[in-house]
């Protein structure tokens, strides 16, 4: 059955205070064909409703005031028996059993039923998360590894590919593809590309990774050969196991690298 291992949110957070995330992810996309990325959850709060706010975007989706690539949407609300009010409120654009769907709900209201708050004071802060599954997963870990993307560019590209809310024009245009976007959706996504998830991955040529090392590994190669002051021999400990856990793809790159230099 092999390892599962799960990192939650504040786990996640925990982790970064000692170590690059984005280091790990580096190190299980080398081991390549023997990890697999199950699910990844990417969350954006707003704390204060001032972009994503969920009165605006439920208001809107009951209109009809926006455009998807999913083909549907649900809400799911939870309330108080004897008062009515709202313990919960959620929306999915997407199924929650494929492998890509987005989910906006009311974080405050969950706070406070789980007695996080104790106050009404604060009821001003929307989350809105993107869950990716299996290939979906999987690809979106390789374009955040591959392409240098922080995880703020992935999820809003991933928006920007697949949901859009719109405003009617002045005219009759009954063509919602035409309609402009709002102001506050322009300006969530403003400045990023669409990010596909569907394509296939190209690999990863040996001028690729060693321009991903320089990147990324460098500061931390410098950092530990200035403290052992000069002495290199754990870094070629680390190269000699390496060498026995290299993945077909590995392979093939250095056969392509050394095919290219006898042409030259």
């Amino acid at each position: 059955m092999g390892i599962h291992v799960m990192i939650t949110g504040s786990g996640c957070r925990q982790y970064e205070s000692l170590y690059e995330l984005k280091t790990l992810l580096f190190y299980l996309t080398i081991l390549d064909d023997k990890v697999n990325f199950s699910r990844v959850d990417i969350a954006i709060d707003d704390f204060k409703n001032q972009v994503i706010k969920f009165s605006r975007i439920h208001r809107a989706a009951v209109k009809g005031y926006f455009t998807s690539r999913w083909n549907k949407w649900d809400e799911i609300n939870s309330r108080q028996c004897s008062t009515g009010e709202f313990l919960g409120r959620t929306m999915y654009f997407g199924s929650q059993s494929s492998e890509i769907f987005c989910r906006i709900y009311d974080k405050t209201l969950e706070r406070k039923a789980k007695s996080e708050e104790k106050t009404a004071e604060s009821a001003t802060w929307t989350r809105l998360e993107v869950v990716y599954r299996k290939e979906r997963a999987r690809k979106l870990i390789y374009h955040i590894i591959d392409q240098n993307m922080s995880v703020g560019t992935a999820i809003r590209g991933t928006l920007k590919q697949y949901l859009r809310f719109i405003k009617p024009p002045q005219t009759n245009d009954t063509n919602k593809a035409r309609w402009p976007s709002t102001k506050w959706w322009g300006q969530l996504l403003d400045n990023v590309e669409k990010l596909q998830l569907t394509s296939r991955r190209e690999p990863k040529s040996i001028d690729d990774m060693a321009s991903w090392l320089d990147r990324q590994i460098a500061p931390t190669i410098a950092a530990i050969v200035t403290a052992y002051e000069g002495d290199i021999d754990w870094l070629h400990q680390i190269i000699k196991n390496g060498a026995s856990r290299l993945s077909q793809r590995h392979k093939d790159a250095i056969a392509q690298y050394l095919q290219q230099e006898v042409a030259e």
